[in-house]
């Protein structure tokens, strides 16, 4: 699957966020766009494996552990297994999450 035109391939919802997997190998590595509103916010929530989330568009803010971090397109973070993590939309964003399950 080729993506060109985030918003066509996932269109971006009002007041909570959206998700459309990419990859998903059983046991193995699972892809996510995830849509996220401004304003919308994403739990802290803990993985039992490390995962990541890439900024493609927008501005979010990223809690890690108990730091919180500004993120621009581009930008990536890591989330070791067990790390407490949660997502803010500052503004209408598409980040990519990576879950490393193996």
């Amino acid at each position: 699957m080729t993506i060109t035109n985030l918003q066509e391939a996932l269109p971006m919802p009002e007041s909570q966020r959206a998700n459309l997997p990419l990859i998903d190998v059983e046991h193995g590595v699972k892809v996510v766009l995830v849509a996220l509103p401004g304003g919308v916010k994403i739990a802290p929530h803990k993985a039992p494996y490390v995962a990541t989330a890439q900024l493609l568009a927008g501005r979010i803010e990223v809690l890690k552990g108990e730091t919180w971090i500004s993120m621009l397109p581009g930008d990536r973070v890591v989330f070791d297994k067990d790390q407490p993590h949660a997502l803010t939309g500052i503004e209408s964003s598409y980040v990519l999450v990576t879950h490393m399950r193996s």
